[in-house]
């Protein structure tokens, strides 16, 4: 897990050392509606985001600020607030507190107006639905949500129009768009959509094979036994880095004979409790691809049983300063496949179960994953584990950090509480682009 200024962070909140303090100057005990929030949240690490709970509900969303002061929308009596602010590290601190509103006043008349281009409304589709959606303000758009029948199905960040595919069953289906502002306000769409066929997402221009992934075109750029590379690499295992305690020792060997499928396997090694240790390869600036297919196989030992916290395997690009951080993890605490959320700085679960990789065999990875560098996106396509494929479509927003264009693949090694140290092998890594 990580906090690397060029790459995913692999959070561990439950376990990171990190603190964070919120300290709420509003509401008082009594408050009249909308009621005021204002909250303030402290930390070693910069702050990444906040939730705010009313009632047990979510009533708003903020990004990466110190401070926040929306407003929330509440009936008279008494009601309990949740106010949560998370740090780059994963970690959160939380502040609760009880307030009777004593007059409802009605609230700002200042909310998010959404439009829906696509699909249109009561229209026919396929799936997976391509949506999108603007929203207009008086006040800054600070994140997006988006409801299938109910389901949170998209979360986007701080931007004004947002683009996502969402995969639907055949028949009628509801859609809810949301927008919140600075202020805490938000603004809906609802519509309905009717899905005639469930065909897979469009690879274009390339044709999908048998196991869900496309045959590039041959065109497509090849970077070929990346573990064989011996010059642009770097390592790191700081809280500021990668994240974790930075604790205990790690390193990285080349032209390891065994195990290896090629004679010429990459071999990486750390211990220390709740330690991260990353190790990347900058590519190179390729600003004008849009689909990423990353190929390799992986070998852990024993110990990687019962000492691994998560293995993390990340392609990113960075162009225009828009950070397209493209991170999967295998987590095994959780036991499932995880995808990175830039824009919030968060690990989403898949439904795609990860099972602890068997010792002493080698296991084959791909991802396909594309960017839209006009919605400044990234979406997991389609991901294979030994053979067998698993479609995912997951989209999710890039993130403006105004770093020089470059392209790149990270490998990381998280441990859990046991500090045991173990060892992955990485062979045949391949990067195809176009």
């Amino acid at each position: 897990m990580k906090l690397f200024a060029l790459g995913a962070v692999c959070l561990l909140a439950p376990f990171s050392i990190a603190q964070v303090t919120v300290q709420v100057s509003a509401p008082l005990a009594t408050s009249s509606s909308p009621i005021h929030v204002q909250a303030t949240a402290s930390s070693s690490h910069p702050i990444t985001g906040w939730q705010v709970y009313l009632d047990g509900a979510d009533a708003y969303t903020g990004g990466a600020t110190t401070t926040i002061s929306p407003s929330l929308s509440a009936a008279n009596g008494a009601h309990s607030l949740v106010i949560r602010a998370w740090d780059s590290t994963g970690a959160y601190g939380t502040k609760t507190l009880t307030t009777t509103v004593a007059s409802a006043a009605p609230l700002a008349t200042a909310t998010p107006t959404i439009q829906v281009s696509a699909p249109l409304a009561s229209s026919t589709t396929t799936s997976p639905i391509h949506l999108q959606a603007t929203a207009s303000d008086s006040n800054p758009i600070t994140g997006w949500q988006v409801y299938l029948d109910g389901v949170n199905v998209y979360t986007g960040g701080a931007t004004t129009t947002i683009s996502a595919n969402v995969n639907a069953a055949n028949g009628v289906h509801q859609l809810v768009v949301r927008a919140w502002d600075t202020s805490g306000a938000y603004g809906t769409q609802t519509l309905s959509a009717t899905v005639a066929s469930s065909t897979p997402p469009p690879t274009a221009p390339t044709t999908p094979v048998a196991s869900g992934l496309p045959t590039p075109p041959s065109t497509a750029k090849v970077f070929s036994n990346i573990e064989q590379l011996t010059t642009g690499w770097s390592s790191c295992n700081s809280p500021s880095c990668a994240g974790g305690t930075g604790a205990g020792a790690y390193w990285q060997a080349f032209n390891q004979t065994s195990p290896s499928l090629s004679g010429r396997s990459m071999e990486f090694f750390n211990d220390g409790s709740w330690a991260n240790a990353l190790f990347y390869n900058h590519l190179g600036a390729n600003d004008s691809v849009t689909n990423f297919l990353w190929d390799f196989y992986v070998q852990v030992d024993s110990a990687s049983l019962s000492a691994t916290q998560a293995l993390e395997y990340d392609a990113f690009q960075f162009v225009g300063g828009y950070n397209y951080m493209i991170g999967t993890q295998c987590d095994y605490g959780a036991g499932v496949w995880d995808t990175w959320d830039e824009a919030t700085g968060h690990w989403l679960h898949t439904t795609v179960a990860c099972p602890k990789f068997a010792v002493g065999t080698w296991h084959h990875i791909q991802w396909y994953m594309t960017t839209n560098h006009t919605n400044h996106t990234y979406t997991y396509q389609t991901l294979v584990v030994d053979g067998v494929p698993y479609t995912l479509n997951q989209t999710q927003p890039a993130k403006y950090l105004g770093w020089g264009d470059n392209l790149g693949v990270q490998w990381q090694l998280d441990v859990n509480a046991s500090g045991t140290g173990y060892h992955e092998w990485v062979d045949n890594a391949n990067l195809t682009i176009w």
